[in-house]
């Protein structure tokens, strides 16, 4: 007997919905994308248990007649195209006929629809991918489709779900996403029962944009428009002094379907890198529309990459959308590169390779401590050789652990608290992570919807982050929470660096050793918590090669 054998229907339609369905954020992609090429106005969501439990999505749309609700279940069926040709003219966020099939094979669905035409809606009930009733049910016209158990019946892909607040979270990251690419659309969504969003329906891109992030921020933003032969593009840049950490607000929205960036902000880095320094990043949303002849949309089962069959006059588009936005408050761009004092870039730094060596701590070592250079480093003699040792870094790395393992940290409160407002997705995670947050100095309470009144900071960076604003860096730890690390581990980083010792300042002998001792029973200590190498060490093997010994 051979060893090649058919699968079962029933295998078959769990390996498919896995390139389709991975997490509760997935599913509800696939739902309101339905909803969205149905035509909807409205679309309400219902987040239960992170959306393992339940997921609810109702809509206002065109809605189904009971035929169309049985052949939307099924596998390869599909009211988008008919005809090879069709593939080439998509303008529909969905196409495959997979979305719905997948989702009923992997879970509980109750399916409610109606159509204008029809004196009532009609519901049906599929558990793993078969119908089990069927009948007419009261429903307004448009289609509720509601998703129980996530993944019941393959318990090994369930286990490798986050917590429910972790996928709650990413369910809210995904409408955010959602609401921003299609802003004429209201949004209305509960999330356990407490309403987390509610968004009218805007006039045009930039409305959304500040329903989603305030007057205040939008205000700032360069507005750049550009018509070109199959392609229009409508663009909001963020001025340098709005640059952030992190490319977490970095959107490409083509053809209103939110997609990975992927090469795309090459361009935009290359007209940037020129006036930011190094570690920070544009922000920028990308509405890019394109003649569907000249993308495809079908190269990544989720719909999140594409591929243009010119990508090389997409990247000089936003090349110079970029360009013409810093035009803006840089009269003499063109060809003339804003000068900076050291010439800063936004490729991640590498350290150059030298004769020294970064030092290894395999063992413990005698040492013993011969004085400090410039004010800056202190000079270690050890059993081979000589280390010379960064005293700020060396200082970080101390601190950065003290605050992993506990210590306190010293808090500056506010006579007057500071009013914060974030996304509404990051505010939902920001809430999660205030008694956290409290343990590291950052004293936060709730005050609405999606503000915050800040009451504290850690002391050593108040003053200079009251100049800076707060705004970024609670998005920052909002971003963290978001991806499931609770450890903030960019806050302890500013405030160890700026707790230490710096450069320049003197030390006594007793001070030296005290650091130096530290700083050796440290778990890493290697590297300061950024990632630079707290020390480099020459052999006296090394030392004497290059006196010619």
């Amino acid at each position: 007997m051979g060893r090649i054998r058919r699968l079962s229907e029933e295998v078959i339609q769990k390996i498919a919905a896995g390139e389709v369905v991975d997490r509760p954020a997935s599913v509800l992609k696939e739902l309101v994308e339905n909803s969205i090429d149905a035509e909807a106005q409205k679309i309400r969501v219902e987040i239960n248990q992170g959306g393992i439990a339940r997921l609810l999505v109702s809509d206002d749309g065109l809605g189904m007649p009971p035929e169309d609700m049985r052949l939307a279940v099924e596998r390869h069926t599909t009211s988008k195209i008919t005809t090879e040709e069709d593939l080439r003219h998509i303008k529909t966020l969905g196409f495959r006929g997979e979305a719905l099939a997948a989702i009923c094979a992997v879970s509980k669905v109750r399916l409610i629809s109606r159509t204008p035409d029809a004196p009532a809606g009609y519901e049906i009930f599929v558990e793993g991918g078969r119908i089990v009733e069927e009948k007419p049910a009261p429903h307004p016209v448009g289609t509720t489709v509601e998703v129980r158990d996530l993944f019941f019946n393959v318990p090994a892909r369930r286990k490798f779900l986050s917590t429910p607040g972790a996928e709650a979270r990413k369910c809210l990251g995904l409408l955010r996403l959602l609401a921003l690419a299609h802003p004429k659309l209201g949004f209305f969504v509960l999330s356990e029962g407490k309403k987390v969003l509610d968004l009218p329906a805007a006039k045009n891109e930039g409305e959304r944009l500040r329903q989603v992030y305030g007057e205040a921020f939008v205000r700032r933003l360069i507005r750049v428009e550009m018509v070109e032969p199959g392609f229009q593009l409508l663009a909001f840049f963020s001025p340098p002094e709005l640059s952030q950490a992190t490319r977490t607000e970095q959107h490409l929205f083509l053809s209103h379907r939110p997609v990975k960036l992927g090469n795309l902000a090459v361009p935009i880095y290359q007209i940037y890198s020129r006036v930011l320094p190094r570690g920070q990043h544009p922000v920028f949303f990308l509405y890019l529309d394109v003649d569907p002849e000249l993308v495809d949309v079908n190269v990544h089962p989720k719909k999140e990459e594409v591929r243009f069959q010119n990508e090389e006059a997409v990247l000089d588009l936003l090349r110079r959308a970029a360009l013409r936005a810093l035009g803006r408050f840089t009269p003499t761009w063109e060809g003339k590169p804003v000068p900076t004092a050291t010439g800063p870039t936004l490729v991640p730094e590498k350290f150059a390779e030298t004769e020294t060596e970064l030092i290894s701590f395999a063992r413990p070592r005698s040492w013993r401590i011969l004085g400090q250079v410039q004010r800056a480093f202190i000079v270690v003699e050890e059993e081979d050789g000589l280390e010379l040792v960064d005293q700020h870094a060396a200082h970080e790395r101390v601190l950065f652990e003290q605050y992993q393992d506990g210590q306190e940290i010293p808090v500056q409160r506010f006579l007057i608290p500071v009013q914060v407002e974030l996304p509404f997705d990051a505010a939902e995670a920001l809430r999660a992570a205030i008694l956290t947050l409290r343990k590291i100095g950052v004293e936060l309470e709730p005050f609405g919807q999606n503000a915050f009144l800040l009451r504290g900071w850690p002391a050593v960076l108040a003053e200079r982050q009251a100049k800076l604003g707060f705004l970024e860096p609670l998005k920052e730890v909002a971003e963290t929470w978001r991806a499931g690390n609770r450890a903030f581990l960019e806050l302890w980083r500013r405030v160890a660096c700026a707790a230490a010792i710096r450069a320049g300042e003197e030390l006594s002998p007793t001070e030296q050793e005290a650091l130096i001792t530290a700083w050796k029973e440290t778990r890493e200590p290697a590297r300061c918590p950024h990632g630079r190498p707290v020390a480099v060490k020459i052999t006296f093997e090394e030392l004497a090669k290059k006196l010619g010994r």
